[in-house]
């Protein structure tokens, strides 16, 4: 019989950001059927006809929206910890390519670290792995790594908190539970509520 006490399971879903920015999309969307596709629009100094911007406009806006749609939709595993390992699920677009199960015997330990861009703090939960194993696939670039200001190899096992809830206690539980001798390390800037 599984173990099912010790199963941390975060899946894809609705929060407040995913909500805010679907609601932000279609609002820009709608506000582009405002203007009269033949009239022109003075574009710093240019005259633009208004169907040059209204398309690439319900292209980002109206696609970003659809997109989001479909990932909170979709309630794919956005992260697991079980017997097994830790599963860091992938983009839910590309969900089997970009899906990877990290297995104990390769954790050293597990880092909730967060990426400053701008004036945001963007969390992520990463596996530390024991030196000397190949990438994981789909792994981030050198530049990406850089840009986080983290281990490349850091980089390449972490996943953004985005789109889905992240249940820190009950994540640090399970890893505790299932690899005792994993270090944990949370980066004190890490939100009480991800």
């Amino acid at each position: 019989m599984p173990d099912t006490e010790s199963v941390y399971e975060a899946r894809y879903g609705w929060d407040t950001r995913n909500a805010v920015l679907v609601a932000g999309s279609l609002l820009l969307t709608a506000g582009l059927f405002l203007f009269d596709p033949s009239e022109p629009v003075d574009v710093k100094g240019f005259q633009v006809a208004a169907i040059w911007i209204q398309i690439p406009g319900f292209l980002l806006f109206g696609g970003g929206a659809a997109v989001l749609c479909f990932n909170a939709s979709s309630k794919k595993v956005a992260l697991r910890v079980d017997s097994a390992g830790i599963l860091l699920g992938g983009s839910p677009m590309r969900y089997a390519a970009t899906t990877v199960l990290v297995p104990w015997s390769d954790t050293a330990g597990v880092q909730l670290w967060v990426q400053h861009v701008g004036l945001q703090k963007l969390p992520y939960v990463g596996v530390h792995r024991h030196p000397g194993l190949p990438p994981l696939p789909g792994g981030t670039s050198r530049l990406g790594a850089a840009a986080a200001g983290r281990p490349a190899a850091l980089v390449g096992a972490s996943r953004q908190v985005g789109g889905w809830r992240l249940d820190v206690p009950a994540l640090l539980s399970a890893v505790r539970h299932h690899a005792p001798a994993a270090g944990i390390a949370v980066d004190p800037d890490f939100p009480a509520k991800a």
